[in-house]
């Protein structure tokens, strides 16, 4: 019997080097977005999408210069904050989640079961600068209390996929986010 990967949260600031944050937060402010989703049957869908990159796709997703770009800063930088991780992990999805100001989601998990994935979080650059009392921050439910992480500009949260997590709203801003999620390669490769 596989065990269950043992809980973890890590922040990392400053992930990317100066230029790229403002890149990737051009390029989502203007990408094309569809409603929301849910990761539970229980409640309704939440926020807004745009899929850059996922392996089981039922529909198309469009793949341009910019995403791919997008896609390969996120493996060469991973790397570099993570050595050997794409040694036994794939991304198999990628996406970014819009959540208007005061728009609540709900707490969810991004795997089921024991299955070895991991989930990263970035903010990029917001348009405003950040303050506490906007919220934004990333709830975390670990131990019977909360956690918030908080959309620092250009930073990553890395995090174990069965932790129960929501994002949270902005008081008066759009909250963009980029999520990454990724599985033990033999797990994907025995789908």
């Amino acid at each position: 019997m596989k065990l269950k990967p043992k809980p973890s949260i890590q922040q990392v600031d400053n992930f990317f080097p100066d230029n790229i944050p403002i890149e990737i937060a051009e390029w989502i402010r203007n990408a094309n977005y569809r409603h929301g989703e849910t990761d539970n049957t229980e409640h309704p869908p939440t926020g807004l999408v745009c899929d850059l990159y996922h392996i089981d796709a039922k529909e198309d997703i469009v793949i341009t210069d910019e995403t791919k770009l997008i896609y390969n800063y996120f493996i060469k930088y991973i790397h570099e904050k993570y050595p050997g991780f794409w040694n036994d992990y794939a991304i198999y999805r990628l996406y970014v989640n819009i959540f208007a100001p005061k728009e609540q989601a709900y707490f969810h998990t991004d795997s089921v079961n024991n299955s070895d994935q991991w989930t990263f979080i970035y903010y990029p650059a917001h348009p405003h600068k950040y303050d506490i009392n906007q919220g934004g921050w990333t709830e975390f439910s670990l131990d019977d209390k909360i956690i918030g992480v908080p959309p620092y500009y250009n930073s990553m949260v890395r995090f174990t996929s069965s932790v129960l997590h929501r994002a949270t709203p902005f008081r008066d801003h759009h909250r963009f986010s980029i999520a990454i999620k990724c599985m033990n390669k033999k797990e994907l490769d025995s789908k």
